[in-house]
């Protein structure tokens, strides 16, 4: 049974090698040892996700285009300043003692204002360097911890996305996607599961489960047998729906 893959089981179903009732018991212990860990399943890669450019790589290329596409102008010479005459040597003391005032008046205001600068230097309280160190530590944390969350959830939901987008509800489908499930590490389907992706995927079997209800009336047994392999693939990936049950 260690040998046997759900897609084999069906197969042999399909083909009539086994009958129904050993093809439902081998099924469902098949299950029972992949989520228990007891058979292994192939590993599966994927690829990372794409990371999104930064603000500063935009404003970058936008700055380089704007340096290729500025004109080149030619510096014009600046005209000089006509030589300033000399001033009268009679000017009347009252004229002196004028242009003198704006002189005396900004080297107060200079004072002034170096030593309000060297008073805020010296005694503005500096703050502790280990409380900055500890909360720039914090900050760093906690970043790691998301990209580290988000990374470990990219694989179950990639899984989940691809699955929900082909439609693929038949026999085969399902249990590749139990496989595949199965080959991820526990801390990836423990990530996945907090996803709304999960809500998704849990919201899309009870709606095919109720459509396999539905079509009781036509084939029940058959029916039936497609809502039994519903409740178990929700099993398998941990989604318990009380909703999910046969009537």
């Amino acid at each position: 049974m260690s040998n046997q893959t759900l897609r084999g089981l069906a197969k042999d179903y399909a083909k009539g090698v086994i009958d129904k009732d050993k093809y439902r018991k081998s099924r469902t212990d098949l299950i029972k040892g992949i989520v228990a860990g007891e058979i292994a399943v192939k590993a599966i890669d994927y690829d990372p996700p794409l990371m999104p450019m930064s603000p500063d790589d935009d404003d970058a290329d936008v700055t380089e285009a704007n340096e290729r596409n500025r004109p080149n102008i030619s510096p014009q010479t600046t005209p000089k300043k006509p030589t300033p005459k000399t001033a009268p040597v009679n000017q009347s003391t009252a004229t002196q003692n004028n242009n003198k005032s704006p002189l005396v008046f900004i080297s107060v205001s200079t004072v002034i204002v170096l030593s309000l600068i060297i008073a805020v230097f010296l005694f503005y309280p500096k703050p502790p360097e280990s409380a900055s160190i500890e909360t720039s530590n914090v900050s760093n944390n906690s970043n790691i911890a998301n990209k580290n969350g988000t990374a470990t959830s990219m694989a179950g939901e990639s899984l989940m996305a691809d699955f929900l987008t082909q439609k693929n509800w038949n026999e085969d489908s399902l249990d590749k996607f139990i496989e595949s499930w199965s080959a991820l590490t526990q801390e990836e389907r423990d990530s996945a599961k907090q996803t709304k992706r999960m809500q998704r995927m849990n919201d899309s079997i009870y709606k095919q489960f109720l459509e396999e209800k539905a079509l009781a009336s036509i084939d029940s047994e058959k029916a039936i047998m497609k809502q039994q392999i519903l409740i178990e693939f929700a099993e398998a990936i941990g989604i318990n729906d009380s909703r999910l049950v046969l009537n």
